[in-house]
């Protein structure tokens, strides 16, 4: 874990201040997080339609990719952002979430 600090006051206080605020956190596993996938939400084959609770037009697409840090030479993110960002041009933003 780290902790970057950033500000205007002299470092001796800076420091001060991290100590105070931040002593009681503890050093975290140095591990590769690990969640579980549950698997698809929706049957596949079966056509579901939804009503709107809003009026708006915005439809967000999120799934689970695996960890990427061993491909990061490959950027497997960005060839996804740049297939959705081609064929669909209405896409405004790909983030982390």
């Amino acid at each position: 874990m780290k902790l970057v600090v950033i500000g205007g006051e002299s470092l001796d206080v800076l420091q001060h201040w991290v100590v105070e605020l931040f002593s009681d956190v503890r050093q975290g596993s140095q591990g590769k997080p690990e969640f579980k996938v549950e698997g698809p939400v929706w049957k596949a084959g079966k056509l579901y339609r939804l009503e709107a609770v809003k009026d708006v037009h915005i439809l967000e697409l999120r799934w689970a990719l695996p960890c990427l840090l061993q491909a990061y030479l490959q950027k497997p993110e960005d060839y996804l952002a740049h297939l959705l960002g081609h064929e669909l041009r209405w896409i405004s933003s790909l983030e982390d979430v």
